[in-house]
């Protein structure tokens, strides 16, 4: 029995706790250190996901108050890896880290079939390192820093640097505390750009919840539904779950970007059909790394909360029961609606929903539903129903009007004739001797009104989705003759499907801003990686030129808070003028040396048109570039000519002119 062990720090790994302990007890020999704390000396250093987990609380001290539940769960990589794993298999692992024989637990968690690979070295931020010597007066290896694909320090957001302690070392059961010694790195210079850093914060913090959080196991098929069901809400996928794969895979990789993947061991082809991307979608018993998991839950907006405990459904017109628009019922607009049948147009790639009520009218919407309002829109009308009908019947006896009948209705006069006709009944406006002298011209013309009046209305609600931000007058210009038609035909109808006329003071539309904050975003990181990459002359990343390019001014200027992403993003990657000004003389310094030109200071300036204001502050940084006697960027690689007059020659020329 141990007379003591040291009580593990916050995030500690056990690993790491068992090499403090070897140091404080004395042992010379490691394998005594094995004797102590599992009873054997064949025990191997596991840093991941070790076992023994039982045989050490029998030989932990009296009164001590630890579980191996408490120890699995705070000071191992279980809860990362275990957190997508069906609950049976779960249970399982826990049981062999509990045990004595853990020789395949990492076959069965996952690990051994990845192809993300464990991590050679133990891992370090040197931030955690100063304040752990500081409070504590010694290091240790923390847990979240252990993690293949956590590249980042989640609490002090910046690189992490490889030891020179290996997690698989020559000697299988040695543990090997941290020191100053073994976590100085050669990476000691590792940056990323602005861009990948935000994204590797993000999966850091989200691999950091999964180990701090006992999120409840779910079968693996749950993770398939959940993304399927936001894919459809992105237009990812159609209503029946068939992906489209090409703009899937594509946007997710412009979302991240190559170079990120690849870091991550997470490549995606876009032009294959087998990859891990597509395997998390179609194949249904199929794991996964848990940092695949974190990459497509975060292209996809879904939080660890969402992820695990809200039954996401796409739901292209909400939630029923629907209205009944049949304007003849008493429960006109009324939600009494519960039939809803979706179909697929595959031409708009859209949902189009068909609505059943019990009276019998049947009518059709094209999806999705983007405000309140759409609910009480419909494309066309299926059936009327025996209500609608009897209802008719009630008005032609009543001798009313034809124009008001058609009013009280909800319809055109031409389709009040039409079931007139149909119904065999006898009008005030068309006795039935009338109707047999109606000349066949008259029938034809319509019956032609009516085809028509099908087809236009359709082509109407297609105009309406294609240009879904345009409103009344922008679609009446984009097709004049289609909308003089229904102006003049079916008017009503016309202006109950048409875009509200949008109030500056107030608007009902709702617009889905998360959806719209992914998109500009995915636009946002293209454009800025064109212009940190383009060779022409540079231009300052800031709102105003990113939203001017991308003609999104006017939305940025009053809502960018309401595109938390984007605006995220932009304040990472915005320059100072200070930055500009140098990123403005790297261009400079490479265009002059491809035309064979001696680099001086003046030359750089003119070229890089720096203003001569700005110019003393700069000469500093040009000297520091200079001196460094390699330019990199946009791919070139230039060997630089130093002039030791340079400087003064420059500063000289200037004060001549002032």
């Amino acid at each position: 029995m141990l007379t003591f062990f040291p009580v593990p720090y916050e995030d500690e790994i056990m690993y790491s706790t068992f090499a403090r302990y070897h140091i404080r007890s004395g042992n010379i020999s490691i394998k005594s250190t094995m004797e102590d704390l599992f009873s054997s000396n064949h025990t191997t250093a596991v840093m991941e996901i070790p076992s023994h987990f039982q045989k050490l609380i029998e030989n932990m001290p009296i009164n001590h108050q630890y579980t191996t539940s408490e120890l699995i769960f705070k000071h191992t990589l279980y809860p990362f890896y275990g957190s997508f794993l069906p609950l049976n298999r779960a249970e399982e692992i826990i049981q062999s880290m509990e045990g004595e024989n853990g020789g395949d637990i990492y076959t069965r968690i996952g690990i051994m079939a990845s192809s993300i690979t464990l991590n050679r070295f133990f891992r370090f931020c040197p931030e955690c390192n100063k304040e752990d010597l500081e409070r504590y007066g010694e290091l240790y290896w923390h847990r979240v820093h252990q993690i293949p694909g956590v590249l980042v320090c989640p609490t002090h957001e910046v690189p992490l640097l490889d030891s020179s302690v290996e997690v698989r070392g020559s000697n299988k059961h040695e543990y090997v505390i941290p020191t100053i010694i073994n976590c100085v790195s050669h990476d000691i210079g590792v940056q990323y750009p602005k861009n990948m850093l935000v994204n590797l914060i993000v999966l850091a913090k989200g691999a950091e919840s999964l180990l701090n959080r006992k999120y409840g196991n779910k079968p693996l098929e749950w993770f398939r539904e959940q993304y399927i069901s936001k894919l459809k809400k992105y237009g990812f996928a159609n209503i029946n779950g068939n992906i489209n794969r090409k703009e899937f895979l594509q946007s997710f990789m412009d979302y991240y970007g190559g170079n990120l993947l690849n870091l991550l061991q997470s490549p995606v082809d876009t032009k294959s059909e087998i990859n891990w991307l597509l395997d998390m979608i179609r194949r249904k018993n199929k794991t996964s790394h848990p940092m695949r998991h974190l990459l497509l839950a975060g292209f996809l907006r879904l939080s660890l909360d969402d992820l695990f405990y809200k039954k996401i459904e796409y739901k292209p017109f909400g939630t029923g029961p629907w209205p009944c628009l049949n304007k003849a019922a008493e429960h006109y607009k009324n939600p009494v609606v519960n039939d809803l049948k979706i179909n697929y147009d595959s031409e708009f790639k859209i949902p189009i929903g068909v609505f059943r009520c019990n009276c019998g009218f049947t009518y059709t919407r094209r999806g999705p539903d983007v405000d309140d309002n759409n609910k009480y829109q419909f494309s066309r009308i299926k059936e009327f129903g025996h209500i609608w009908e009897q209802r008719l019947k009630d008005l032609v006896e009543s001798k009313l009007t034809l124009r008001a009948t058609a009013n009280e209705l909800g319809v055109d006069p031409g389709t009040v004739k039409k079931y007139v006709d149909k119904m065999q009944l006898e009008s005030c406006w068309e006795r039935r001797s009338d109707k047999t002298i109606q000349t066949a011209s008259e029938s034809k013309e319509n019956s032609l009104i009516e085809e028509n009046r099908i087809k236009n209305r359709e082509e109407w609600l297609k105009l309406r989705h294609l240009y879904p931000d345009k409103g009344k007058t922008e679609l009446r210009n984009i097709n004049k003759s289609l909308y003089m038609w229904l102006y003049k035909y079916d008017k009503n109808w016309l202006n109950e499907n048409s875009p509200l006329k949008q109030s500056t003071a107030n608007t009902s539309v709702r617009v889905d801003w998360v959806s719209r904050d992914n998109a500009i975003n995915i636009k946002v990181k293209e454009l800025v990686e064109n212009m940190l990459t383009t060779d022409n002359k540079p231009e300052k990343i800031c709102i105003g030129s990113i939203a001017k390019k991308l003609g999104v001014k006017a939305l940025m200027e009053k809502h960018l808070d309401k595109l938390p992403r984007t605006k995220e993003y932009i304040e990472t990657v915005r320059e100072s003028s200070r930055e500009f000004h140098i990123r403005k003389i790297k261009w400079a310094i490479r265009e002059i040396e491809k035309e064979g030109h001696e680099l001086m200071i003046w030359r750089i300036f003119r070229r890089a048109a720096i203003r001569q204001e700005y110019q003393e502050d700069l000469i500093d940084a040009i000297t520091e570039l200079l001196n460094n006697q390699t330019i990199r960027g946009n791919g070139y690689e230039n060997s630089v000519i130093i002039n030791d007059n340079s400087i003064e020659y420059h500063l000289n020329f200037h004060n001549s002119r002032k």
